[in-house]
């Protein structure tokens, strides 16, 4: 028995003495002796004696960063170039933001900047903002890049998402010009469930939530948009509901990009121009420029743009074509508008201004106070001749003008980034209303968003395994002057009552000028630190402070800020002090020898308002799992957010909602989420998602009374169960022609809503399927590209068996659409573009805005072909 114990203790010895004298000879030693081999010329030698470690596990986690350094110097001293490659890919693996020492050879320091541009390609920080692979990182992805914004021919940011799985688009031309219904969730308006990002910068608009995203970004500065399906709130808090888009600009990297160093000679530009210019159909005029810059450790992009359009001409549709005809409200229109139940009260008014009843009677048995032909005549005359004479000498034929402004810049130096922003979106808004209720001219319906930020950003890293970021900025939105909807109150539509026809009042336009003001400052501290090869940890607070206005300031005259009132009476504004705070974490484990990536992560948000109101603490989890055999990648991914109703939601009130609700429940969703992808070779793919999403609290209205008045309010009272299948590829089917197709089924016919029981509806707008794909094809040594795109989009229910009872229709008709591109490279600067949408010049529809019950149109004609032609520049010395 003592033989055996002495025998099991000299055994612990030996492997002791044995793991001593092997971390010994890897170490520190190992990399010395390596280096002292690298320096004399015995370049196999060193290469052996740094493998023989790293197949033994023998160097710590900052050796092995210099083990793979030296073998890379090694193996491009022996021209085995793959071998380097491979080498310092595994090296920006386990450290991204490597430095090259000054005495080390141009040749290593250069093809370390080269293949981490090409690294960073692949990468994405917008789903757990923090750089990860595109295709494991825990989330469903589209990747548009700005090759594919010149391939395809897209002239602003909305075009791009027609093409793009998952969206429902109506065009309306209206106060956003375009909605998306992402994954088939259809708002009551605007696009206010998708979080909007321009380089982690939020733009949707404070006030509504709503993503504006028309013709005002700039191209010619967009590395890629990243489109992240799936609620985000884990990392990004409220409002992250359905997904996230980020706009990523260029940085120097992309401006001014390292060629391969095979030779070790450095070929890079210091100052360049690109830009796009372009002019078509509709009287469309736009161009973008951004002059960049690059010099010690610094870097500068200036972008700005101009879009200006006469847009889509309705007037030959009968609801925007300036013809006043009462029929068209109905038959006998001003028969029924104007009879009236009888009182005695009543009768005796009218009988004050008309003793001799000539514009009224009564019926037989007193129920009714009825027109008489004079009245009839009257009040058609009186619409009509007003109707005609327009608004203080401005007519009110239909036109709807878009005159869109873009400014941007940035500025890295060293580890600090600067960054601004300015956007001015003014656009005619008429398409969305009907002429018979309001002047459908720019110059009387009209609307212009205006928004700016500026930011800092500090990246550091303060160990080889652990960095720091601090992101910071200010931003401001507000309506400006031009935003005014002028109604006309007539007869016909009831905007006066049969007792103005006898007292002798006459028809009106009044406009309605608006404005609301909004600014926050928000601010993001963050760690990431990196427990071992296989585990790192992400860690972030967030401050937000804001002051947001609570509803509409209204005017008829110009200038409402000073001379209007909320619906409330309050001169001037309301405002709420708005504070939110907000932690999250992510902890990733990611085992490449058994392709298994694990990550769960977390956020707690607290809201106050004016210390007082606010949705208090909420928490999200999101928990995913991937794993990436061989040529195929499998994504499990339980995700739950939160959307915090906007404050126009919880403070704004009509005429028809004369109660606000400060104590608004934030809307909740509970989402699961099943992916595969194929890759059976290089640029090609096969991805298939199922999502399951449930939700609550969703948004309603309910009637009220309120000291004696009955109205309704905003409440969170509804919910919902989406569930559907979306289907992505792309495919380079001969060395000059690739392919991309995409697919959505949607089961959006869940949703039950309302205080006195559920009842299940088709959720309106939303098509049950859609498909697009495109080819591309490139001629004459890559001189000459030819792209066709085409758009399927199903019939969207509609109607009173929908979410959508309001439309008089019972569906919006399904489409389908053709684009083509053809793209000549005159040389290395410049590049012609003939650009044909709706090539076969298609008449079709988009659904009207929010109910389209009636005074707004249920169904908005869309463009017919349109073309236009496009010059690319990129100049650089």
């Amino acid at each position: 028995m003592i033989n055996k114990l002495r025998l099991r203790l000299l055994l612990i010895f030996t492997i002791l003495i044995i793991s001593k004298a092997n971390a010994q000879e890897c170490g520190l030693n190992a990399l010395n002796d390596a280096e002292g081999q690298y320096n004399i010329g015995k370049f196999y030698e060193s290469i052996a004696r740094i493998n023989s470690c790293i197949s033994s596990k023998g160097f710590t986690y900052s050796e092995k960063v210099q083990a793979f350094r030296l073998l890379s110097m090694s193996y491009l001293a022996l021209d085995s170039i793959e071998k380097a490659d491979e080498s310092i890919e595994r090296l920006l693996l386990l450290k991204d933001n490597f430095e090259a020492d000054t005495r080390d050879p141009d040749r290593f320091r250069l093809q370390v900047i080269y293949l981490r541009q090409q690294m960073r390609s692949k990468l994405t920080s917008s789903v757990s903002k923090k750089a990860e692979s595109i295709e494991l990182a825990p989330a469903t992805i589209q990747i548009i890049t700005y090759e594919d914004i010149l391939n395809r021919g897209y002239t602003d940011l909305e075009q791009l998402f027609h093409d793009l799985p998952g969206f429902d688009i109506s065009r309306n031309s209206g106060l956003s010009y375009s909605d998306m219904y992402q994954r088939g969730y259809r708002t009551a308006a605007n696009t206010d469930r998708t979080l909007l990002l321009v380089d982690g910068v939020e733009n949707n608009e404070m006030w509504s939530n709503s993503a504006f995203i028309s013709r005002q970004y700039a191209l010619s500065n967009i590395k890629r948009v990243e489109i992240i399906y799936g609620p985000a709130s884990t990392i990004y808090g409220a409002n992250a509901f359905l997904g996230v888009i980020n706009i990523i600009t260029k940085n120097e990297e992309d401006y001014f990009k390292q060629e391969r160093a095979l030779n070790g000679n450095e070929k890079t530009s210091k100052f360049g121009v690109t830009g796009h210019g372009a002019m078509g159909s509709l009287n469309t005029r736009l161009g973008d420029v951004t002059v960049s810059g690059t010099g010690r450790d610094m870097f500068f992009a200036v972008t700005g743009r101009a879009y200006q359009s006469d847009e889509h001409d309705l007037s030959s549709f009968a609801d925007w074509d300036n013809k006043w005809s009462a029929d068209e409200f109905g038959p006998n229109r001003y028969q029924n508008i104007l009879t009236q139940d009888y009182t005695s009260s009543k009768e005796a008014s009218y009988l004050a201004s008309d003793p001799s009843r000539k514009y009224f009677t009564v019926n037989a048995d007193k129920t009714k106070i009825l027109p008489t032909a004079a009245a009839i005549f009257r009040a058609d005359s009186l619409d009509q001749a007003i109707y005609k004479k327009g608004y203080n000498g401005i007519g009110t034929q239909y036109s709807d003008e878009a005159k869109n402004y873009y400014l941007s810049a940035k500025l890295r130096v060293g580890d600090f980034k600067f960054g601004l922003e300015y956007q001015k979106w003014s656009e005619g808004v008429a398409p969305i209303y009907i002429d018979r209720y309001y002047a459908v001219s720019k110059e009387l319906t009209h609307w212009e968003v205006r928004q700016q930020y500026f930011y800092m950003r500090y990246d550091k890293s303060l160990s080889e395994r652990l960095s720091f970021s601090n992101f910071s900025y200010f931003r401001t939105s507000d309506f400006g002057k031009e935003s005014v909807i002028t109604r006309f109150y007539s007869f016909a539509n009831a905007g006066i009552a049969f007792q103005d026809l006898i007292s002798g009042r006459n028809p009106y336009f009044l406009p309605s000028y608006f404005s609301q003001q909004s600014k926050q400052f928000r601010s993001e501290t963050k760690i990431n630190y990196v427990l071992n090869e296989k585990m790192d940890f992400n860690l972030g607070v967030e401050l937000r402070n804001g002051l947001l206005q609570g509803d509409y300031v209204n005017s008829t005259i110009e200038d409402p800020i000073t001379t209007g009132t909320s619906a409330n009476g309050i001169k001037g504004g309301n405002y709420y002090s708005i504070m939110d705070v907000g932690v999250f974490g992510q902890l990733s484990y990611q085992d490449r020898a058994r392709k298994l990536n694990i990550s769960a992560a977390g956020r707690m948000d607290n809201n106050k308002i004016n210390s007082i109101y606010g949705y208090g603490t909420v928490f999200n989890p999101r928990l995913s799992v991937v794993y990436y055999p061989g040529k195929f990648i499998f994504k499990s991914i339980y995700s739950e957010a939160f959307l915090d109703a906007s404050v126009y939601n919880k403070f704004s009130t009509s005429s028809a909602r004369l109660v606000n609700n400060p104590l608004l429940e934030p809307e909740r969703v509970k989402n699961l989420e099943f992916s595969a992808r194929f890759t059976p070779f290089n640029q090609t793919y096969f991805e298939v998602s199922y999502f399951n999403a449930s939700y609550n609290n969703t948004l309603g209205t309910v009637n009220v009374d309120t000291l004696g008045v009955k109205t309704t309010q905003f409440r969170a009272i509804g919910k919902s169960h989406i569930q559907g299948i979306q289907f992505a590829s792309e495919t380079k089917l001969v060395e000059k022609l690739s392919l991309f197709t995409n697919f959505t089924v949607l089961d959006p016919t869940r949703i039950s809503a309302g205080t006195s029981g559920s009842q299940s509806v088709r959720i309106g707008d939303i098509s049950n399927f859609s498909v697009n794909a495109g080819l591309n094809a490139k001629f004459m040594k890559n001189k000459l590209n030819l792209n066709l795109r085409a758009n399927f989009v199903g019939d969207k229910p509609t109607g009173a068996t929908t979410s959508i009872s309001g439309s008089p229709f019972s569906e919006t008709p399904g489409y389908t659409l053709i684009h083509s591109v053809v793209s000549y490279n005159l040389n290395k600067i410049f590049m012609l573009q003939l650009i044909a949408n709706n090539l076969l010049d298609l008449d079709y529809v988009s659904p009207g805005v929010r109910a389209a019950s009636g005074v707004q149109s249920s169904r908005i004609p869309q463009p017919g072909r349109t073309l236009t032609a496009r010059i690319v520049a990129n100049i650089g010395r």
